[in-house]
């Protein structure tokens, strides 16, 4: 019996723990707050640019494959996703178009695919994709660490058709992503988290010129 009242004090304190540290959902007032103001913060960003570490997980493959790069953000719809390791390849939005380059600056890939992609990550830097429910259903969640997770399930059929969910971390203070997790119908999943994030310094129109 005292063993019995014991283990049941413990396990009501392991409980009683994690819920202070687990996570708690916006109520709808809470999430049309949050929305408002991380549209107001993406409508102060000029520029934004960051390193990131990309960690791709496949079902197929045992091993992680992870890549290296920067990031370069141009208000309202210029963007560089650049890989520099493993090797080198460039995503590049200059507000009509997009080209993903390899190394050489030869143009790879599926023309629509890379748009797509484009679409996505800038979506995500200026808040559309959170505040769009046609692209997707959104829930917010307050977690550890002075963290906001935004949960994207997505709506439109091609993003449907590829994503089950897209998870994006965001600092409660500065309002800016820290990280993103995208979830495939696949069971691949790909993570990317971003440091030495800049904000508003200048990036010449010229660097992201497709060539």
């Amino acid at each position: 019996m005292k063993r019995t009242l014991v283990l049941t004090t413990y396990i009501l304190l392991i409980i009683s723990s994690l819920q202070a540290q687990g996570t708690r959902k916006f109520t709808e007032s809470q999430k049309q707050a949050f929305e408002k103001q991380f549209i107001d913060k993406s409508r102060i960003i000029s520029t934004l640019q960051s390193a990131f570490v990309q960690t791709k997980t496949s079902t197929m493959v045992s091993q992680s494959a992870v890549s290296k790069g920067n990031m370069y953000y141009r208000n309202p719809s210029m963007l560089i996703w650049e890989y520099t390791s493993p090797s080198k390849s460039s995503l590049i939005v200059d507000g009509r178009s997009t080209r993903l380059l390899d190394e050489n600056g030869n143009i790879v890939g599926n023309k629509n695919v890379s748009k797509q992609l484009g679409s996505l990550i800038i979506n995500m830097i200026n808040g559309n994709s959170i505040v769009d429910n046609k692209l997707f259903t959104t829930e917010i969640f307050e977690i550890a660490n002075n963290q906001i997770l935004v949960v994207l399930t997505p709506q439109q059929r091609r993003l449907k058709d590829f994503y089950s969910t897209i998870k994006i971390k965001v600092d409660h203070n500065t309002l800016i992503a820290t990280e993103i997790s995208m979830d495939e119908k696949s069971g691949d999943n790909t993570v990317v988290s971003f440091t030495n994030i800049q904000l508003n310094k200048d990036i010449p129109t010229a660097k992201f010129k497709i060539k």
